[in-house]
């Protein structure tokens, strides 16, 4: 309450008093004719007054103006001086951008969605308007985008006479197979590797409990309750390596990938769906949608199976499981090895070798360990081997006294297969070895490694000491 009234309402009040002062000044001698001359005298001293206080008050009011057009000159000025500054800059980030949206939409691109999850909207509502078709190429439909949220929708556009295709993963194919040990816990894979299934032919096995086919299942079964749809559905058995879906002149497509990366952990481990999702537009000259549009086409017509050939193949799942899991039994413990690290917890730990190891997997040749005297042989055969090394097992270690001992390999190559012979000839041609490991046990084994040539021995011993380690 004590505080000064600010300059301008000062000057407000001062040009009130001074209108209010002339305004009698003027008007009192026509209405009050015997007006006193001090009142004349003091209306005119009060008059005056007031105006020098606005003179006053607009001078001060001329500096204020002038204080603040210099504080904003000096702010406007180390504006322009930042904006020169980064003109480079700022030229060049338009550019990128200009040239950006540019290359968009040259190929057709009309927006980007983080997630299939941030798509899902768009593409409901684009089935739900479909004019001229729908087609769905996915695993099953089931990540985000639900099959079964839209088959009441598809069924009613079957009717009105549009063309729809859904294309849906055959889960009895060798690709799919490796997909579900991607998709599942270390646990489940390893029982599903290890399970007997010459006792389970007649009981589920193991990889029917698996999110992979219980989705697809799940699938199968809703689609047995639209008789309309059940010529719009294949299922495809060449990987397409991406989910698309094609509405009218509209593409959504998202790249499919090996899963989530490491430091993204999390319960769902299903491959797709962590890619952005691309929509593309049909246009005159439009490369993507053309080629996306090519590519449904060609798997669609390269598939072969409807519901009615997958229910015969649902009927005879545990043979079909159990013959793919037999014929490539060795790659999927190989793939279980890569992907658990079986006694290591680094993911990713035993691509630590030079050279990748594979086990032996046919006929063991005729091999022997020959030490350097030339009179101890000792019987071997084959565990596994890379392009440097091999680990055998010895029938008698104690003869072999410690790591860094020159041995040679005698023996006859196998006559088939072919690569099996090969590999056999790869190691019996070269003439020295260096024992870098040996492991006793009920049967002993030995890490062989080539020796290194005598340029560069010393160091190639560092090396080679990082390339053999277990067994695998």
């Amino acid at each position: 309450m004590n505080e000064r009234p600010r300059p301008f309402i000062r000057m407000v009040i001062a040009c009130l008093f001074f209108f209010i002062a002339v305004t009698m000044n003027i008007l009192l001698p026509r209405y009050w004719h015997n007006i006193p001359e001090i009142v004349k005298h003091l209306l005119l001293v009060f008059s005056a007054i007031m105006c020098v206080h606005i003179m006053e008050y607009a001078y001060l009011w001329w500096e204020i103006f002038g204080h603040i057009r210099n504080i904003l000159k000096e702010t406007l000025q180390a504006t322009h001086q930042l904006i020169d500054d980064n003109r480079n800059s700022l030229e060049k980030s338009l550019q990128h951008t200009n040239r950006l949206i540019g290359s968009a939409a040259l190929c057709g691109l009309t927006n980007i969605y983080c997630s299939r999850k941030d798509v899902k909207g768009d593409i409901y509502d684009a089935i739900e308007t479909a004019e001229k078709r729908v087609w769905l190429l996915g695993i099953t439909l089931s990540e985000n985008v639900h099959l079964d949220e839209l088959l009441s929708t598809l069924n009613e556009k079957i009717t009105k006479g549009l063309d729809i295709k859904i294309l849906l993963l055959d889960v009895f194919q060798e690709t799919a197979v490796f997909r579900t040990f991607f998709e599942s816990a270390a646990h489940e894979v390893e029982k599903t590797i290890n399970t007997d299934r010459t006792k389970t032919l007649s009981t589920d096995d193991p990889i029917f409990h698996l999110r992979l086919y219980s989705d697809f299942a799940h699938t199968f079964d809703r689609l047995q309750n639209y008789s309309d749809i059940e010529s719009a559905v294949r299922f495809y058995t060449q990987n397409p390596s991406g989910w698309l879906m094609i509405i009218d002149n509209m593409a959504y497509f998202q790249p499919y990938t090996f899963g989530r990366s490491a430091s993204q952990r999390s319960s769902n481990l299903c491959v797709g769906s962590h890619m952005p999702v691309f929509k593309y537009q049909m246009q005159q000259s439009g490369k993507p949608f053309e080629i996306l549009e090519d590519h449904f086409q060609k798997v669609w017509l390269m598939s072969g199976m409807d519901l009615f050939h997958m229910e015969s193949r649902i009927a005879d799942r545990n043979r079909i499981v159990k013959d793919i899991i037999d014929s490539h039994a060795s790659r999927l413990k190989y793939l279980f090895d890569a992907l658990h690290a079986s006694k290591c917890h680094a993911l990713y730990s035993n691509d630590q070798r030079k050279f990748p190891r594979q086990r032996w997997e046919w006929k063991q040749p005729s091999l022997h360990v020959c030490l350097q005297d030339r009179k101890t042989i000792i019987k071997a055969s084959v565990c596994d081997y890379s392009r440097e090394g091999v680990s055998l097992k010895v029938e008698a270690a104690d003869l072999l006294r410690d790591k860094g001992q020159v041995v040679t390999l005698q023996g006859e190559s196998s006559i088939e297969p072919r690569v099996a012979d090969f590999i056999a000839d790869h190691f019996l041609n070269n003439k020295q070895f260096v024992i870098r490991r040996i492991t006793n046990g009920s049967q002993p084994v030995i890490g062989l490694q080539r020796a290194p040539e005598e340029e560069g021995q010393n160091e190639s011993n560092q090396i080679d000491r990082m390339i053999i380690s277990s067994p695998s």
